[in-house]
């Protein structure tokens, strides 16, 4: 793992966080009283019914949100990753985690006690309206969630899941590979449904010129058409027709899973 900052203000983490807009006073309090921690691959940040002791501020590496389902069996909502912050949603009235926080892989993080972290943003506007903003976003995540598990087929859900990841990982067409941590029963957790459901659509996803799988690699030939599938944007027209299970030899590039 890279050598880590954690002063807000020189931090390059803070460009995609909530605290990208704060003021230096504020920075220069957070950093004052914050402290770096670190969880290994597997460990818990937190478990669902936790008392909320403090803010995170996620540096490097990947977290698993993750809902108690059906026979123990969990619903990973999302993956988190850098600009990640947990705890920020508790009060008086909710003060206990909704959900769990499992490193999925190493994970470098900054605490501060919810305490001082709550005197600091009382004292600054523009931090509150960042909570703000982060509360909008993830109310609008949790909407989607459950019109997706009512409402998406499990090849849709599937393709979602697929997109999830590579976002997380930050994918570009421009890049040859790069390894993740998910298995495919985490995957089937993603998008809500079984293991085998995802065996059998990644192999109809490969038929048709999606992707290239083998074993736990995943090569993507077209992420657009994976976002087209999702429901995330339309076909164009001329392209309706076309079956693109007979092109395989378009450009790809590999995920390692």
């Amino acid at each position: 793992m890279e050598a880590t900052d954690y002063n807000c203000i020189t931090c390059k983490v803070r460009s995609c966080s909530l605290l990208s807009a704060c003021d230096m006073p504020t920075l220069k309090a957070i950093s004052a009283y914050k402290y770096p921690r670190s969880l290994q691959k597997g460990e818990r940040l937190f478990s669902e019914g936790d008392p909320v002791r403090g803010i995170c501020f996620i540096k490097q590496g990947l977290l698993k949100v993750e809902l108690n389902g059906k026979l123990g069996r969990p619903l990973i909502l999302q993956i988190a990753g850098r600009g990640a912050v947990f705890g920020h949603r508790a009060n008086a009235s909710h003060a206990f985690h909704t959900f769990s926080a499992t490193a999925a892989s190493d994970v470098s993080y900054c605490y501060i006690s919810r305490n001082l972290f709550n005197k600091i943003t009382d004292r600054s506007p523009e931090l509150k309206r960042q909570l703000v903003n982060r509360f909008l976003d993830e109310l609008e995540l949790v909407e989607k969630k459950i019109v997706n598990l009512a409402h998406k087929t499990v090849r849709e859900k599937l393709a979602e899941a697929l997109l999830m990841i590579a976002e997380a990982y930050q994918y570009e067409e421009t890049k040859l590979s790069f390894q993740i941590d998910f298995c495919r029963q985490e995957i089937a957790d993603l998008a809500d449904t079984t293991k085998e459901q995802v065996s059998k659509i990644l192999n109809d996803f490969e038929k048709e010129g999606l992707i290239k799988c083998v074993a736990r690699t995943f090569s993507y030939l077209d992420i657009e058409r994976l976002r087209i599938i999702a429901g995330y944007s339309s076909l164009p027209d001329e392209e309706k027709n076309t079956d693109y299970s007979s092109s395989p030899n378009k450009r790809y590039n590999s995920l390692d899973i």
